[in-house]
């Protein structure tokens, strides 16, 4: 749960931020305040109980997934990639080497529609009540310069938009590239596709391939006439305006998640910061003012030593896989509100697990895709509209 009163002010020193004009020193993050006592769904002091499987998640906030949908993978196929889900209409897409692309509709936990794709697959993309689908070509066309693969834009209900074949001329290192990957939307037609340390331009009519930086978009805050890109370095995070550091944070953060809006206060920024803090290995999920002030809000953490996916939804509510320990089986769903309470957590079933987790925030649940082959759907994250600092609904965000 947030931590409220003197107990949040604590905590919140060890945001501090560093204007252009003027620099400050940001004290020990080990100086953490002792939290309060969790309490369960239903109201009560929740004990720790040593005999639980996850002793170190007894006391926080537990949570039973709505539903769990097993999807239709093929296990003699090598899992060389996963990605999704993303939310397009009323329906979620994933993409596995194991299934292809598949659409499911959540509340009802059917599928709806899935597509071919070969061996490797890259996440979907969610664009204007559509999917952006790339991937391995099934029958792959001759081109006169280097073959990516294939995409094909399709509606929410699994009708095809457009189909193309991914090619350039000076994108063999790419091609090559066997790293992780990931998808953004690059204007109104193209997309951008990291692979491990390369990345590419795609149109999305032609499949024309261009080399691309490997940068993350920055997340984008508009206040008050002012509009900051903001981008984490492995040293700090950092605030342009009008392409100048407006601000820049003393530290550096395991994570950049997103913006988090609130009523009646200043848009923040909302990071996470992974490591030893007094002799535990944990996450603090931190919010720094967007506006380079010194305010800021600290959430309650848990234990943790990596984070296997993120999530955040338009207001700040942000939903958070972890990894707990070197077992490599412990890793859990943490669920926060954009007023930074702490709001449940889930473990995922005791497997090892190499993949990452996908993670999207509808407004009625958290959508949750791991192990190549299984669906959770888990309660909403936003919190009571009574409780300190509950977000408006996005039409009553201030107009910068």
């Amino acid at each position: 749960m947030a931590i409220a009163g003197a107990a949040r002010r604590a905590l919140v020193l060890a945001v501090v931020l560093v204007a252009c004009k003027t620099r400050h020193e940001r004290p020990d993050d080990d100086l953490m305040p002792t939290p309060p006592l969790l309490r369960d769904a239903g109201g009560d002091a929740a004990a720790l109980d040593a005999t639980a499987p996850w002793p170190q998640l007894a006391g926080f906030p537990a949570v039973e997934p709505v539903r769990v949908i097993a999807l239709p993978a093929r296990p003699d196929v090598p899992r060389f990639d996963v990605g999704g889900p993303v939310i397009v209409g009323d329906v979620a897409v994933v993409s596995s080497s194991q299934l292809g692309f598949a659409a499911l509709d959540w509340r009802r936990g059917a599928l709806v529609w899935t597509k071919p794709a070969g061996l490797h697959v890259a996440p979907p993309v969610a664009r204007a009540g559509t999917a952006i689908l790339i991937g391995d070509c099934l029958n792959p066309p001759e081109v006169a310069d280097t073959l990516l693969g294939c995409l094909r834009v399709v509606t929410a209900t699994g009708a095809d938009q457009s189909y193309a074949a991914i090619h350039g001329s000076h994108v063999a290192a790419f091609a090559a590239e066997p790293g992780p990957q990931i998808v953004w939307l690059e204007g109104e037609r193209a997309v951008r596709w990291r692979r491990g340390e390369q990345a590419v331009t795609v149109d999305l009519i032609t499949g024309i391939a261009r080399p691309a930086a490997i940068d993350a978009p920055p997340v984008h805050v508009a206040y008050r006439g002012h509009d900051w890109a903001i981008t984490r370095t492995p040293a700090r995070i950092i605030a342009h305006e009008h392409g100048k550091p407006a601000w820049q944070t003393q530290h550096p953060y395991s994570a950049l998640v997103g913006a988090v809006y609130l009523a009646d206060q200043a848009p923040m920024v909302r990071v996470l910061s992974i490591g030893a803090f007094g002799g535990r290995a944990e996450m603090n999920v931190l919010d720094i003012d967007a506006t380079g002030s010194l305010h800021g809000q600290a959430a309650f953490p848990v234990p943790a030593i990596s984070a296997l996916g993120q999530a955040i939804d338009e207001v700040g509510n942000t939903a958070i896989a972890v990894r707990m320990d070197a077992s490599l089986v412990h890793d859990f769903l943490v669920g926060y509100a954009a007023s930074a309470l702490l709001m449940y957590v889930y473990p995922l079933p005791e497997v090892p697990r190499a993949d990452p987790v996908g993670i999207a925030i509808a407004p009625d649940a958290v959508l949750v895709f791991h192990d190549g082959d299984t669906f959770t759907v888990l309660p909403e994250l936003s919190a009571p509209p009574t409780a300190p600092g509950a977000p408006r609904p996005l039409s009553q965000n201030p107009t910068p």
